[in-house]
């Protein structure tokens, strides 16, 4: 994929290729695969970085995607979470 399209684009393609609702952080395999056909450049260790710069930039722009929060069962931290329009 072109490294042009904006981050949002690429999200929401994946969201519905993958069948997800959602993305939010701790999604790895989710944002590892959006980091990658996006063309963000990450570090391998810590994988953590490239999720935070998809998220940053999903924040900035999120274009079709509904920006809300979440709430980790794990953890009760709230974190950003970006859903389909369809799913909202």
């Amino acid at each position: 994929m072109p490294r042009n399209n904006r981050i949002c684009d690429v999200t929401a393609q994946v969201l519905r290729e993958t069948d997800n609702p959602a993305v939010m952080y701790g999604d790895a395999g989710l944002l590892d695969l959006i980091a990658v056909r996006a063309g963000v450049k990450c570090p391998s260790w810590p994988p953590t970085i490239g999720w935070q710069r998809v998220l940053n930039a999903l924040s900035r722009q999120p274009g079709e995607l509904v920006n809300s929060w979440s709430v980790e069962a794990h953890s009760n931290r709230r974190v950003r979470c970006f859903r389909l329009p369809e799913e909202a």
